[in-house]
C-alpha cells in the first residue's frame, strides 16, 4: 500500500490513501481513540470496536453488519494520539497501523496535525480535514473560530450536535466545537439534509469560510 504524505502547512500534513477502505482501515483506531464517545482515550483492540460499532451505529443496528470503512471517508488526528501506539500499548498493531507510525517515526516529539483522505476525495472533503488541522495548530485561528461560533443561534447548534452525537456512533462531546465548525466550514449542504437550518447558518458559513481562507492558502 503506497500513501503519499503532503506538507500543506509547516504544521499540517495531508496522507493520500488508494483507496477509501484502505483509508478507514489504517486509521480507525488512531480516529476512535481521538474522538470515539465509547474509546476516547482508550486502549482497544479492533474486534472490541467492531462488536461496539455494529451495536451503535446507525448502519451497524440496521444491517447487523460493520461498515465502518463505507461510512467514513475523512480522517484527522493530533500527533500526541500516535504515542500511545508508538509505546506499545495498542500491540499487536496491524500492518496498516505500523506503515503510518514509520512515516512520522522522526517526528514523535513534535506537535502537528495529520488530515488523511484517499485519492479520488473532494476538495470539500479536503476543506473540512484542513478546517480540523487549523483549529488545533493555529490558536489564532481557534479564536477567531469560537468568536464566530458563539454567535450560531442555540436551536440550531442543538440540531448539528443531536446529529453528530448520533452519526457512525457518534462524536464524543470534547470534539464537537471543532466539528461544528468544519462542518459549517465545508459540509453545510450536507448539514441542510440531516435536517439543520442552512439559511441560518450562510453568515456563519461566510464567516468561518473567510477565516479559514485567510489561514490557509491553497
Amino acid at each position: 500500500m503506497k500513501i503519499k504524505c503532503k506538507k500543506l502547512t509547516q504544521n499540517i500534513y495531508h496522507l493520500i490513501f488508494p483507496s477509501q477502505w484502505q483509508l478507514a482501515k489504517t486509521l480507525l483506531r488512531f480516529q476512535e481513540h481521538f474522538e470515539s464517545p465509547k474509546f476516547r482515550g482508550k486502549i482497544f483492540s479492533l474486534d472490541e470496536f467492531k462488536r461496539w460499532y455494529i451495536a451503535n451505529s446507525p448502519l451497524g443496528k440496521k444491517t447487523g453488519k460493520f461498515t465502518y470503512c463505507r461510512d467514513w471517508d475523512g480522517f484527522n488526528i493530533p500527533s500526541k494520539i500516535l504515542l500511545p501506539f508508538y509505546k506499545g500499548r495498542f500491540d499487536p498493531l496491524s500492518i496498516e497501523e505500523q506503515s503510518l507510525l514509520r512515516l512520522f517515526k522522526n517526528k514523535r516529539k513534535g506537535r502537528f496535525y495529520i488530515v488523511a483522505t484517499s485519492k479520488n476525495s473532494s476538495q470539500h472533503l479536503l476543506n473540512h480535514e484542513i478546517a480540523h488541522g487549523l483549529y488545533y495548530t493555529n490558536p489564532a485561528y481557534k479564536r477567531e473560530v469560537t468568536r464566530i461560533l458563539n454567535k450560531i443561534d442555540k436551536k440550531v447548534e442543538k440540531k448539528i450536535i443531536d446529529y453528530l452525537a448520533k452519526y457512525g456512533g457518534g462524536y464524543h462531546p470534547s470534539v464537537w466545537a471543532d466539528e461544528i465548525h468544519a462542518h459549517i466550514v465545508a459540509n453545510l449542504s450536507y448539514l441542510k439534509k440531516q435536517g439543520v437550518d442552512a439559511y441560518e447558518l450562510l453568515k456563519i458559513n461566510k464567516e468561518l469560510n473567510d477565516v479559514f481562507n485567510k489561514y490557509f492558502k491553497h
